[in-house]
């Protein structure tokens, strides 16, 4: 099969699985790495974060950008490339990386729709197509994705990026740093959507290769939540809220927000 044909296809099946997909989350090889070495960022989608590597495509992303000394800079990757990008930082700290992406859209049958809502923990929007006469009705949406990551390069830090706001529409900012956090410690984090606190916003958290770990707890009225870190390992934390569009025939539009960092 021809390279261009191959792509082709590829971003079909992917566009496919990220639809279907409810997890979605940058991961860094390795997330603790030396001064002046290539660090790999790949882009995933799936299920207790186990799933399907996404290459670089570029329509994808309105950003996929690395926080600096020097400032925002772009990601550098390949079009089409698995790891979807890589960074090469010279100066020790902890750097924030984030991936905005474009809209895409879904089409849910009702049950569907429902099922996913509770999962989601938005029994608001549940109530409000109530309210709309919509409840048999198929959920119409488009969505986004506001994730990042948090790398720590050498042992010092001259720089610290750890609660970094990138201003995507959904984020989960961490108020202490990680890195400096051991397994049994807490971590506290505020939700914002649109730069305001986001209240009563389900957030779940999960740690890769421990499927059977999971826990879910509801920011309060100022936006802020406490993890307990029960374990060591890289840790996701995501989150979603929806609202009503004002867009030409979408019903509601939804943000993905996701957080990932390791626990030593």
């Amino acid at each position: 099969m021809k390279p261009v044909t191959f792509l082709f296809f590829s971003i079909l099946l992917t566009s496919s699985t990220v639809i279907r997909a409810h997890e979605f989350w940058l991961e860094a090889l390795p997330f603790y790495q030396k001064i002046d070495r290539t660090t790999e960022i790949t882009i995933n989608v799936g299920q207790q974060m186990d799933g399907q590597l996404l290459p670089n495509i570029p329509v994808w992303y309105r950003h996929f950008d690395v926080i600096t000394g020097d400032g925002l800079q772009a990601v550098e990757g390949e079009l089409g490339r698995d790891p979807a990008g890589y960074v090469n930082i010279k100066a020790p700290g902890i750097y924030a990386i984030g991936y905005e992406s474009t809209k895409k859209s879904v089409n849910l049958e009702p049950e569907k729709f429902t099922d996913y809502l509770k999962n989601e923990g938005l029994e608001k929007i549940i109530k409000r197509r109530k309210q709309l006469n919509e409840s048999e009705k198929n959920g119409l949406e488009i969505y986004y994705r506001n994730v990042k990551a948090l790398i720590k390069i050498g042992d010092k830090s001259q720089y610290n990026f750890y609660n970094h706001d990138f201003k995507y529409p959904l984020n989960i900012n961490p108020l202490q740093n990680p890195y400096e956090l051991l397994k049994g410690d807490e971590l506290r984090v505020q939700l914002t959507f649109n730069q305001k606190p986001a209240a009563n916003l389900l957030l779940h958290g999960k740690i890769k290769n421990k499927p059977t770990f999971e826990f879910s707890l509801r920011t309060d009225a100022l936006g802020y939540a406490t993890i307990p870190l029960a374990h060591s390992g890289i840790w996701l934390l995501h989150t979603v809220e929806m609202i009503r569009s004002e867009q030409p025939n979408i019903d509601w539009e939804s943000y993905w927000g996701s957080l990932t960092f390791e626990i030593r």
